[in-house]
């Protein structure tokens, strides 16, 4: 299959993740908690499949520093993004959270002692300018609540990403994740799922957020970056907030205004600019 096909349908299930989260939490068809629940087993289990039988050993699973740092930081996306998508919209929110995705990578790389030309800075203003007008008291601002849920879900991404290079490989350590995230939510489970408050539908949706576009969506994704530049790979995770935003206007009649738009163009073009800029 070709890299641009592979690449487009992760990205496709990226960007229904956010669609499936708003579905499934618009209108109380179920309670955040449990679609975090639901999502994270349902996923833990679809990838520990795929690991067997990718002839994967069992011992290349069992690290348990490793599962509990990453679980936690995967739980905490998952919970937070749930909880987000009760009170903001699926392109929003999408918007949001990759966002705050690419800014905190771009702010850990600092961090670590690197430093920024000009452009790149230029970059991070005007992406930061964006965010900013975005969560400024309007008429077309989101939640702030739900967008400080959303930014703090795209923080902990950012960290359960960093965590990954001290896997053995990008397979095991998303694997390794959804573990830690799976075994934390049965923890909790007395606290977090709620027979009464879910539908036939919300099931659904969760599981196929768990399956389809979490845990297979991942595989996928990282079938493709192994054959993608750094540049290729940063660049087509921006298209994820523009597909979720379009979709959630066909498919959950989500107005896209033009202040959306332009605002959109700022984070999403500035972060841009920050890689298309970069010295190799």
């Amino acid at each position: 299959m070709p890299t641009i096909l592979i690449t487009a349908l992760a990205m496709l299930a990226f960007a229904a993740n956010s669609l499936l989260g708003r579905a499934a939490l618009l209108d109380d068809v179920m309670d955040p908690a449990s679609f975090t629940y639901l999502r994270l087993i349902s996923g833990a289990i679809t990838l520990v499949v795929i690991h067997f039988l990718s002839r994967g050993k069992t011992n290349e699973l069992i690290n348990a520093r490793f599962i509990a740092f990453s679980g936690i930081a995967l739980f905490v996306y998952a919970l937070c993004f749930s909880y987000a998508y009760t009170n903001i919209e699926a392109g929003m929110g999408a918007l949001l959270l990759f966002g705050a995705v690419q800014l905190s990578m771009i702010g850990f790389y600092l961090v670590q002692g690197n430093k920024l030309f000009r452009w790149e800075w230029l970059g991070i203003a005007v992406a930061s300018s964006g965010f900013v007008l975005l969560l400024l008291p309007s008429a077309d601002s989101p939640n702030i609540l739900a967008s400080s849920l959303m930014i703090l879900s795209g923080v902990s991404w950012a960290i359960f990403t960093l965590l990954g290079k001290h896997a053995s490989s990008a397979r095991v350590g998303i694997t390794q994740g959804f573990v830690g995230a799976g075994i934390i939510a049965m923890l909790a489970s007395p606290w977090m799922f709620t027979y009464s408050s879910i539908s036939f539908n919300g099931v659904m949706l969760a599981l196929t957020s768990g399956v389809i576009t979490s845990a297979l969506g991942y595989v996928i994704w990282y079938y493709a970056v192994a054959k993608l530049t750094v540049l290729q790979a940063s660049i087509s995770q921006l298209s994820v907030p523009v597909i979720a935003l379009w979709l959630g206007s066909l498919w959950l009649g989500e107005s896209v205004s033009i202040f959306l738009i332009l605002v959109s163009a700022m984070i999403l073009g500035g972060i841009a600019l920050v890689f298309l800029t970069k010295p190799r």
